[in-house]
């Protein structure tokens, strides 16, 4: 997955959401209670994620690049339907996929990329990857959050670090934090997940603006 600064990559745009607390200092555990709580609540949270036809992120990322410069901060929203259905809106764009087609629009470009349904990789997929991916340590922090660090190879991801930040209370991910061999950051703050939704068809479905150019690439 790319963690270029360029706020293009719609992968990373769909990537959990975390990170940027001041976290408080603690020796992280593989052998106690905590360790034995975080294994819980990522099984908890994967098998929930796993079960669910539909769900909605809304979600705000922020950049940091190696050489400690920040890029202003992005909100989006993602609705994911069965049958590979998922609607991603945020500041960049619009990403739509009713199944067979997929569309993406640039206003900044204005264009709209038309293409088949398979080239739309993992919209929901990449959470549950996330929440699948082996912890190697755990410890808590303040207001209640547990941290969770992840092996990113055990899921096929070439990062230097995955963290997961859990709200144990809620059992809910707070947040995710990334960061890439060349030394980008990527916070990902989770503002709503919800599992009780029933998007009606018109989510999935995409109406090119007037005046903007369309590439079909089918």
């Amino acid at each position: 997955m790319s963690h270029s600064m360029k706020r293009s990559s719609f992968h990373s745009i769909l990537l959990p959401v975390l990170c940027g607390l001041s976290l408080v200092a603690g020796q992280a555990s593989t052998d106690s209670a905590t360790w034995r709580e975080a294994r819980r609540v990522l099984d908890g949270l994967a098998k929930q994620h796993r079960a669910a036809q539909n769900f909605s992120l809304r979600f705000e990322t922020r950049a940091t690049g190696s050489d400690g410069e920040s890029m202003p901060s992005s909100k989006g929203f993602l609705s994911v339907a069965d049958s590979g259905r998922f609607r991603l809106e945020h500041s960049d764009g619009t990403v739509v996929c009713d199944g067979k087609t997929l569309w993406q629009y640039s206003p900044a470009n204005k264009q709209v990329i038309v293409k088949q349904a398979s080239e739309a990789g993992e919209a929901g997929g990449i959470l549950l990857r996330f929440l699948q991916a082996k912890p190697m340590s755990a410890k808590h922090e303040q207001r209640g959050l547990l941290r969770i660090d992840l092996d990113p190879g055990s899921v096929g991801e070439s990062l230097d670090s995955l963290i997961l930040i859990v709200d144990v209370d809620k059992s809910a991910i707070h947040s995710v934090e990334t960061q890439d061999p060349t030394g980008n950051r990527l916070l990902y703050l989770v503002k709503s997940l919800r599992y009780d939704i029933h998007p009606d068809a018109k989510t999935f479905t995409f109406q090119v603006p007037r005046g903007v150019e369309t590439v079909d690439m089918r």
